[in-house]
């Protein structure tokens, strides 16, 4: 099993950190349809056995997390200014969970929301996200002018991910994004040795 890392770019395009992907094998391109547990289950374990400067240099981690993962320590085992917590789109937010992202943010962790679709004045961790990345085919930029500079106002980044085109990235900066990743800069790349196998549940 190996971990892939796929840039994020600052407005001065510099690295502002990686998103981490699990893949099965070297040649791997695409999501290998494992479960989201085992996925992060197998990041934060490459991330651990190689040491998480040979994986994202001297960067930011971005890692995918489910609502069971949020809940539990995993998120712990990587020190609070390295890690930016990627709250999956599909987990269920109940009080459990929005208790949890509040001691995680206070203990220094980063939130991000991934591919975020719901409605920013109503999604219940909206306020404590620091991050929100919104995919640029699910939510194309021309859906977004409202609620970008409400974002803005209330002091979230904003990332724009699968930007495809000079056009796409130019626009988003244009409007306020300040985080961008997508094939126009780089795929994601395999890094490092491969990882020792993992239990699978």
């Amino acid at each position: 099993m190996f971990i892939a890392r796929q840039p994020i770019f600052d407005k001065r395009m510099e690295v502002f950190g990686y998103e981490l992907l699990f893949r099965t094998s070297s040649d791997s391109k695409v999501f290998d349809g494992v479960s989201s547990s085992y996925a992060t289950a197998s990041v934060v374990g490459g991330l651990f056995e190689s040491g998480i400067d040979q994986i994202v240099d001297d960067k930011r981690a971005f890692v995918n997390f489910d609502g069971a993962f949020i809940n539990s320590d995993l998120p712990e085992l990587i020190e609070s200014h390295r890690l930016i917590i990627e709250v999956l789109e599909n987990v269920e937010v109940d009080e459990q969970l929005i208790d949890r992202v509040k001691e995680l943010k206070h203990k220094g962790y980063k939130i991000a929301l991934d591919d975020f679709v719901e409605s920013y004045d109503d999604y219940a961790l909206v306020p404590y996200a620091d991050i929100i990345k919104y995919d640029l085919i699910a939510t194309p930029l021309s859906s977004l002018e409202s609620t970008v500079s409400k974002a803005i106002r209330n002091g979230k980044i904003l990332l724009a991910e699968k930007i495809e085109t000079e056009e796409e990235y130019l626009k988003a900066k244009e409007m306020g994004f300040t985080l961008f990743q997508g094939y126009f800069f780089s795929k994601p790349s395999i890094r490092g040795k491969p990882m020792s196998k993992a239990t699978k549940k």
